[in-house]
């Protein structure tokens, strides 16, 4: 594309960046995209907006606002990376504070924040610099593995605190999961992560007892989980339309699932697909995200940095988890989270911190800059 000699901004960018990361995102932002307008966006864009199209057409924007947000950080200098972290993390703890003071409630959860003209959910944002946050502590050369592990606490448990109080407890878990994966990759005993984990979840399920009535949401869902009262109406559908799509799916336009439960655009993206495309089609997706996955993890191979591969697992975990989380909900494997599928499902939110984290991420694996 270009060529050795040439020593333009463009020309230097791209022989620096990892293409691979950027194709596989790419895809799998193309792809969330032409879903929505075929299929996933279309009925409850009518019912809530009286416009077939309004959905896609802000989905649009989010993606190509993320796609920007994604090429800005991969222009970025990664020898300034952790200042950028900081930055990053302070600013959306802020925002994720003003939830607690200003933020919107919807369905009981107060989760999103009103921002000029625009709705954000300060999480999906801040989970990427989380990361670098806390492969920043464990990667500190100035003190040892159990001092370390103790300063990365700190920032994962002010954020727990703060999900906790919208509350949203799939955040949370997802949090706690990524940081006990970098935790255990930097060093620490497995028995000291159990322990550790133990007490944190322990800790969860106390405040989810003590205060009940605020959490009575998440009793109904895992009760609906394990089978103490029918499978929930969504979970129902969603897995009736993945068999009646078998695997060649029943036609564009042809799935049910949309017209029958609010959130198939979102929370159950996968089974409209799977309803309308097949489960070929699902299985596609499933690969591109394990392949984008699997990429990133690969690239600690490139340097000796602890913060750049640690930083590096943390993404990669970040979106493999969140996939398979949305997956699981999807075939009645795990309780209703509201966790979205990265690149796929609607939410301007999980769209641009997906691409933050992508951004970030080839940032970290960018060749010397000459």
């Amino acid at each position: 594309m270009f060529k050795r000699n040439d020593t333009g901004i463009l020309a230097i960018w791209w022989r620096s960046v990892d293409k691979t990361i950027i194709f596989l995102g790419l895809s799998l932002l193309i792809s969330g995209n032409i879903f929505n307008f075929l299929s996933t966006s279309t009925i409850p864009s009518e019912k809530l907006y009286d416009s077939k199209y309004f959905l896609f057409y802000k989905h649009i924007f989010f993606s190509v606002s993320g796609l920007v947000i994604l090429i800005f950080l991969s222009f970025l200098n990664n020898k300034k990376i952790k200042l950028y972290a900081i930055t990053g993390f302070i600013f959306f703890s802020i925002l994720l504070i003003l939830v607690y003071f200003f933020g919107i409630s919807v369905k009981g959860s107060k989760r999103w924040l009103n921002l000029f003209f625009f709705r954000i959910q300060p999480v999906e944002f801040i989970k990427p610099f989380l990361i670098l946050i806390v492969a920043l502590a464990l990667a500190s050369k100035k003190n040892n593995i159990n001092t370390r592990f103790f300063l990365s606490s700190p920032f994962v448990i002010f954020i727990v605190i703060l999900l906790l109080l919208q509350p949203d407890y799939s955040q949370s878990l997802l949090v706690i999961t990524i940081w006990m994966i970098m935790v255990f990759v930097s060093g620490i005993s497995l028995l000291s992560i159990t322990v550790i984990s133990g007490s944190l979840i322990s800790l969860m399920l106390g405040v989810l007892f003590f205060f009940k009535d605020k959490f009575f949401y998440i009793f109904d869902r895992i009760s609906s989980w394990i089978g103490k009262v029918e499978v929930s109406y969504q979970s129902e559908q969603a897995l009736n339309a993945i068999k009646s799509g078998s695997f060649f799916g029943r036609g564009i336009g042809e799935g049910i699932l949309k017209e029958k439960v609010p959130e198939a655009h979102t929370d159950y993206v996968m089974s409209v697909i799977a309803e309308e495309y097949g489960i070929i089609f699902v299985l596609i997706i499933i690969s591109l995200t394990i392949l984008l996955s699997l990429r990133i993890f690969s690239l600690i191979n490139n340097t000796d940095n602890d913060f750049f591969k640690l930083s590096l697992i943390g993404i990669s975990s970040l979106l493999v988890i969140q996939s398979f989380i949305n997956l699981g909900v999807t075939i009645n494997i795990l309780p209703s989270t509201g966790m979205p599928f990265p690149f796929i499902s609607y939410g301007g939110s999980s769209i641009m911190g997906s691409c933050i984290a992508l951004g970030l991420a080839v940032l970290l694996s960018k060749k010397e800059q000459t």
